[in-house]
Parts: structure tokens; C-alpha cells; sequence
């Protein structure tokens, strides 16, 4: 039986996202199927070549289609284009993991960055240009600074240059994923944004940037016989500033959206941590904990935005969700900041998993005040459904989930690039 290559499911993707949505934008009648070509042109991405990928792109497409449910909360002045944005953003995050071609993977990153444009345009237009404008100037600037930095270190640099490079990609990665010091425009953006738009800005954009800046890095650093302990102790200070300044921020505001803008910001800094240990030599725990980590951020990012748009829900969902983000056990937020401290201290950094530890405890008091705050009772309806739907993800990992974790491990191997 011959395997169809998967380049060729992804071009294939993307071919019918585009060509498909086309016809549905001529007339206003027709937008109301303007989702059927995206979600086919999600579906065929689960045509995996192997187990391992596959378990990565399910919660993709799961991801991808509840962020389509939640924009048909918005009177979007966009229809049928917004699902076509997001199924491009979840075949870009598919891409960003399995080529193995250093253009292709900084393609992916342009392909997940430049839909957010529009997205966050959506809404308010006295409010949404200003955020808009603030939010597509900081994400060129993060390009631009990702792509020199990525171009210097692969280019066969002495050590000083290979750091200098290294600088830029992480200066550049932590202004696209807005994590600390470069994280200035979160919580304006998260804010005054509409919640439907940053709930998919704060969620499906995050994961490529990283899995983009580790395999550039992993490949390279091996290559050109870059000391690791430099370049994990850059991105532990990053995971470090990032870590305390989210939570402390969190703790000391009061709108919801910028506790949640300031929570990002502390789990990008857990992410970073992901990140560091994985320099160090712990790849496959890196891994686990680093994409376990990115889903419970998207699910719960999006399940808490949906909540803020509809001003509440159930209690137990968002209860739920908040235990998760702390990282109470058995809860998927529990196996991601697990697999990141064993990581650590498989990679010597005993002194950044103690950090990760104290600021989870951190993080207690104004998780529990969003739970309050949003849990106001059942409501009914798409909302209830999807916040539902995000809370079923978060217990899926109740019984201990070596069905998601062994297929994580096993994409080391996609971690490798060809240069």
C-alpha cells in the first residue's frame, strides 16, 4: 500500500480551504456554508503518515473547529473568510512540526502570524484599529527579529555570533507569543480586543512559534557544536521574567481579560522553561511538557474568553478549567508542568523547575477569582456547549494519558531540519 506523502495532504488542505471558500463569499446567502470547505480542509490533515503525528494533529483539527464554533458567536463583517484564516493557521501549525525544510518552517510561522492581522480587527471599529494597528506592528517586528536571528544561526556562525543570533530569535519568539520582557502589547490587546478574536490569538497562535524556535535551535546548536548551558540559561532567564511578571501581574489586576493576559504571560514563561530543558538534552520530556503545556493554554484561553464575551458560565467548567491552569492533578494542566519540572531536572535546571513550582503556587489566589468571578451559573446555549466541550478536554487526562504522552515523545524525530 503506498503512503501519500504528507506535503502532499497539506497542499491538498490547502488547496481546499482557499479554492473551496471563494465561492461561498459571492453572495450573502452563500456565506452560511462558508465553513464547510475549511472543516473538510482540517479533516484531511488527520491523514497522518504514522500514529505519533497523528495524536498532535487531532487536537489541531479538535482546536481549529471549536475556534470556528466560537467566531459564529460574532456578527463578523468577514463571514466565511474568518473560518478559512483559521484553517489556515491550523495547516501552518501542522507544517511548522513535520517539515523538515528550514523555508517551509519559517513559512509556517508567517502563515500562523499574518491571519491574526484580520482576526483581531474584528469587533468594535473605534476599538479595534488602535489595539489592531499596536498588535500587527508588534507581531512584524517579532517577524522580523525571528527570521534574522533564525538566518544568522544557521548560517555556520562563530560562538558569539550563534549567541547574538540565538538573542534575536528569542527576543523575536517572545514578542510573537508574548512572553516577558517583550510582552508589552498582551495586555492591551487582550483588554480592549473583542474576546472571540484574542481567544484565538491567545490560543491557536501560540504553538508554531515554539516548535518553529526548537527545532531551529536543536538542529543548529548540534551542527555547529554551540555549548548548550548558554543558550538554556538565556531562555531560562526569558522563562523566569516571564513566570514571576505574568503571575505577579495577574495577582494585582482586576478586569478579568488582563488577568487572563497577564496568565499568558506566565504560561509562555512555563513554556520557555519547556524550551531550555529541551537545550538541555531532555527533548522528549521537554516535548511532552512544552505541547501539553501549549494545549492547556489554548483550551482554557479560549474556553475563559468565550465565558467573558457571554458574561459567565457554569460553574464547574470554569472551576474546572481554573484547577487545570494551577495544575491540579489529575487535570491535563497537572501532566503538562509535571513533564516540564522532570525535564528540568533531568536537564540540570533543578533551580528553574523550583521556580516553575513556587510560581504555580503563585498563580492560586487569582485563578480561584476567576472561577468566582466567571462561574455564574448554567446557562445554555453554543456558549454553555463549547465551554463544555473545552472542559472535557481538560478531563480527558483523569486516567494517566500514556496514550497522548508516548505519540509526543515519538516527534522528536520531526524535531530535526535539513540544512
Amino acid at each position: 500500500m503506498m503512503i501519500i506523502p504528507y506535503t502532499y495532504i497539506l497542499l491538498v488542505s490547502a488547496i481546499i480551504n482557499v479554492v473551496g471558500t471563494v465561492p461561498t463569499l459571492l453572495s450573502d446567502s452563500s456565506k452560511r456554508y462558508s465553513w464547510i470547505a475549511p472543516l473538510i480542509s482540517m479533516l484531511i490533515l488527520l491523514m497522518t503518515p504514522g500514529i505519533h503525528l497523528l495524536a498532535y494533529v487531532a487536537f489541531l483539527v479538535v482546536i481549529g473547529i471549536l475556534g470556528m464554533i466560537t467566531l459564529m458567536r460574532l456578527n463578523s463583517s468577514i463571514r466565511g473568510v474568518d473560518y478559512m484564516l483559521i484553517s489556515i493557521m491550523i495547516l501552518a501549525t501542522a507544517l511548522a512540526l513535520y517539515t523538515s525544510d528550514l523555508a517551509l518552517v519559517l513559512l509556517s510561522l508567517m502563515l500562523i502570524s499574518a491571519p491574526t492581522y484580520l482576526l483581531i480587527l474584528m469587533g468594535d471599529p473605534s476599538v479595534s484599529i488602535e489595539v489592531g494597528i499596536k498588535y500587527v506592528v508588534n507581531m512584524i517586528i517579532a517577524t522580523v527579529l525571528f527570521f534574522v536571528g533564525a538566518i544568522i544561526i544557521s548560517s555556520g556562525p562563530s560562538l558569539i555570533t550563534y549567541i547574538i543570533g540565538f538573542s534575536l530569535l528569542l527576543l523575536g519568539l517572545s514578542l510573537e507569543v508574548g512572553a516577558a520582557p517583550m510582552h508589552e502589547w498582551v495586555p492591551d490587546v487582550f483588554t480592549a480586543g473583542n474576546p472571540i478574536p484574542v481567544s484565538i490569538i491567545a490560543s491557536i497562535a501560540k504553538i508554531a512559534p515554539f516548535i518553529v524556535a526548537i527545532k531551529i535551535t536543536l538542529t543548529t546548536m548540534g551542527l555547529y557544536g554551540i555549548p548548550t548551558y548558554y543558550l538554556a540559561y538565556m531562555a531560562g532567564a526569558f522563562a523566569t521574567i516571564s513566570m514571576f511578571l505574568g503571575n505577579i501581574g495577574a495577582l494585582t489586576s482586576r478586569e478579568s481579560p488582563r488577568v487572563l493576559a497577564y496568565s499568558s504571560i506566565a504560561n509562555m514563561g512555563y513554556v520557555m522553561a519547556a524550551f531550555a530543558a529541551a537545550i538541555m538534552g531532555a527533548q522528549q520530556l521537554a516535548l511532552v511538557g512544552l505541547l501539553l503545556q501549549l494545549f492547556m493554554n489554548a483550551v482554557g484561553k479560549m474556553g475563559f474568553f468565550n465565558t467573558i464575551f457571554s458574561k459567565g458560565n457554569n460553574a464547574v467548567s470554569t472551576w474546572l478549567i481554573s484547577l487545570a491552569f494551577i495544575g491540579t492533578p489529575p487535570l491535563l494542566g497537572f501532566w503538562s508542568k509535571l513533564y516540564i519540572i522532570i525535564a528540568l531536572v533531568y536537564g540540570n535546571l533543578t533551580w528553574l523547575a523550583v521556580l516553575l513550582v513556587i510560581n504555580s503556587v503563585i498563580s492560586v489566589p487569582y485563578y480561584v477569582r476567576l472561577a468566582r468571578e466567571l462561574g455564574t451559573g448554567w446557562r445554555g446555549g453554543l456558549a454553555e456547549g463549547l465551554m463544555l466541550a473545552f472542559t472535557i478536554i481538560v478531563l480527558s487526562t483523569t486516567i494517566p494519558p500514556t496514550w497522548l504522552i508516548h505519540p509526543i515523545m515519538n516527534l522528536v524525530s520531526h524535531l530535526v531540519l535539513t540544512l
